[in-house]
């Protein structure tokens, strides 16, 4: 099964924010299922919301892409995770860990592929998009 998935990619200069949910040994953008009747932007919007408290602007996101990816976690037999990306405010609220969500952290993109903890979705398809439009 390919499970359809939203996802928001907060950078904050050649750092982006990662989660780890609670029973996990990976580190995954904060994001999740697509529920029936939401767009992609939507659902990333609420996960954000929902797994660190913070409330996006949808017209402040733009789409990164859609990309296929093994899962990080074994839970489906791949992903499909449309990726909406946006630069670090500082003026907001730091992210605080919620839902399932055990912790977060700034992950430096110019060593994450060193970093076994890192989500397929990150090492094979983001960073090389976010290198191609030359958003890092």
């Amino acid at each position: 099964m390919i499970l359809d998935l939203a996802a928001v990619c907060l950078l904050r200069g050649r750092s982006c924010l990662n989660v780890r949910k609670a029973g996990t040994g990976h580190v995954i953008l904060p994001g999740g299922k697509i529920e029936p009747g939401e767009t992609a932007l939507e659902a990333a919007v609420r996960e954000a919301a929902e797994e660190v408290r913070l409330h996006l602007d949808p017209a402040t996101l733009g789409h990164l892409g859609t990309f296929e990816a093994a899962p990080a976690n074994d839970d489906a037999e791949g992903i499909r995770c449309a990726v909406f990306v946006r630069s670090w405010d500082d003026a907001w609220a730091h992210p605080t860990p919620d839902h399932e969500i055990a912790e977060y952290e700034w992950t430096p993109l110019d060593h994450a592929a060193d970093d076994p903890r890192q989500a397929p979705l990150l090492i094979d398809s983001v960073i090389p998009e976010l290198l191609r439009r030359r958003l890092i």
